[in-house]
């Protein structure tokens, strides 16, 4: 998996949770050796929304797996 596949996941993800139009940007996406994942950091807007919310998500490099999403209080 390289970070490509990671941030396609990624999105996947939330385009499989909303079921609106929503605009997705990715603001950072490195690999931590330790733990084997990759850790994409994102925002997320729906459309009609005046602010995206801010996501760290982290995906196994081993299966695609999504690991955790967690909301990132900016």
């Amino acid at each position: 998996m390289d970070a490509r596949e990671a941030t396609k996941t990624v999105r996947e993800y939330f385009e499989s949770i909303k079921k609106i139009k929503f605009l997705f940007d990715v603001r950072n996406v490195r690999y931590d050796k330790e733990e084997d994942k990759w850790i994409v950091e994102c925002d997320v807007q729906n459309v009609f929304d005046e602010e995206p919310i801010s996501y760290k998500i982290g995906v196994s490099d081993e299966t695609g797996e999504i690991l955790y999403v967690e909301e990132i209080e900016d």
